[in-house]
């Protein structure tokens, strides 16, 4: 009989349980990944490129090269790829990022021969097609135009140019004219140049029996591997002075707000406190800021803190979309509750809250065979795997409130904060 006027009793929070994973090579010298979990029916494939947009010679080659590779072969056209994935119940996704670009397959696992070669004529045979160009460009720069018309929109960009510098990849600026500038020439140059073995690894989860090991090693064999494939310059940031910052837009109906500096990289010693920290500020939704800046004084729906950790930099932001009449009013707010951490310790019951939730948050990113994937994936890129939640868990409950204060201290001076507005007005 359950007795629902009582509490269920609380448990411990559990380690993670991590999945085995295994890695070897293909002749061609293509890295492969995978995790292997008997009770699925689908596998995962993510094929992944050192092609995001760090390498792009001007702006909307890499994502242009990337998101064309299904638009036609030297075999089939735009309709037959489409319909050969649709018909095999198959899912497939593009994305490219700022270093990384990749490829990515849901497939039932009796059906992987098929899917498999269809993606490697993809990977290896795509010819741009002129006129499937033309459409993608004119799309997406119809989508550009309505997203630069975004107050949220604008002051990211603004945000970005300001940390890494106008010219820096990571800066990822992008102007109405760029979409007429995009030549075929150049998207199938950039294909050849960095679609390539040379430039790869493949993630595989989920049923990973023998015989589709057999057949990825066969299908992805033919990427072809250049003699020369080396890594491109490390181009620096040119970071403008911290500051105040405003972007004009009339009219517009909230203000968007950024605030932020350089973050905490995954591979330094400080990242699981420095995420703790986050958390108490503005990383989950019981947090001061939004207790303070939504729930007391309604100036916002919604307010929080992230840090992104990249493969050359890091950066913490706090951001929100403020009522247009409290902007200023809100970022005193958010410089208030900073200052809080950095003068005041953390009581010890909200410590033990966000220390529980960030617990659970960890182990929600380890639920599954195919988030365990994906966390791989990223903690590769840093030379880790996914035994660094077990430290992280480690670390986070031993953290003392002491050592919290220290690291606001050390982190959070607002003098070294970027705050930037995007609205109607800068008043």
């Amino acid at each position: 009989m359950v007795q629902r006027n009582k509490a269920p009793l609380l448990s411990p929070l559990s380690e993670p349980a991590l999945l085995p994973y295994n890695r070897f090579m293909l002749p061609n010298g293509i890295e492969v990944v995978y995790i292997h979990d008997p009770a699925q029916e689908v596998f995962k494939i993510d094929v992944i490129f050192e092609a995001g947009i760090y390498y792009q010679s001007r702006p909307l080659i890499a994502s242009t090269a990337i998101n064309m590779l299904n638009e036609g072969t030297l075999h089939h056209h735009s309709e037959e790829i489409a319909d050969l994935f649709d018909y095999y119940g198959a899912y497939i996704d593009f994305n490219c990022g700022l270093n990384k670009s990749e490829l990515s397959l849901i497939s039932l696992s009796k059906y992987a021969e098929p899917t498999l070669n269809m993606l490697v004529e993809m990977l290896t045979e795509s010819i741009v097609p002129e006129k499937e160009l033309d459409i993608f460009l004119t799309n997406k720069r119809q989508e550009f135009l309505v997203n630069q018309e975004k107050t949220s929109y604008m002051a990211r960009k603004e945000f970005s140019r300001l940390l890494f510098g106008a010219s820096h990849p990571y800066a990822n600026k992008v102007s109405p004219e760029d979409y007429n500038r995009v030549t075929r020439t150049e998207v199938l140059h950039f294909y050849q140049e960095h679609i390539h073995a040379g430039n790869c690894r493949i993630m595989l989860c989920g049923n990973i029996s023998d015989t589709l090991l057999q057949i990825v090693t066969r299908e992805f064999t033919r990427l072809a591997r250049p003699k020369n494939s080396g890594e491109s310059n490390l181009l620096p940031f040119a970071p403008a002075p911290v500051g105040y910052y405003h972007v004009q837009k009339n009219n517009a109906a909230q203000t968007s707000l950024r605030m932020g500096k350089t973050g905490v990289r995954l591979d330094h010693p400080d990242y699981a406190r420095f995420l703790l920290l986050n958390t108490v500020l503005g990383g989950y939704f019981g947090s001061r800021l939004m207790s303070n800046i939504r729930e007391e004084k309604g100036y916002t729906y919604g307010i929080n803190s992230f840090n992104v950790s990249m493969p050359q930099g890091s950066y913490w932001c706090i951001a929100a979309e403020i009522n247009n009449q409290y902007i200023q009013a809100a970022i005193q707010e958010t410089l208030k509750e900073v200052e809080r951490l950095r003068t005041e310790p953390i009581p010890q019951d909200e410590l033990n809250l966000v220390k529980s939730y960030l617990h659970g948050d960890l182990l929600r990113e380890l639920d599954g065979v195919f988030a365990q994937s994906d966390a791989l994936k990223h903690k590769l890129n840093y030379s880790m795997d996914n035994s660094i939640y077990l430290r992280l868990i480690q670390e986070i409950s031993a953290t003392t409130n002491e050592e919290l204060l220290f690291l606001a201290q050390r982190y959070w001076n607002p003098d070294d904060f970027y705050i930037v507005t995007a609205g109607k007005t800068s008043d």
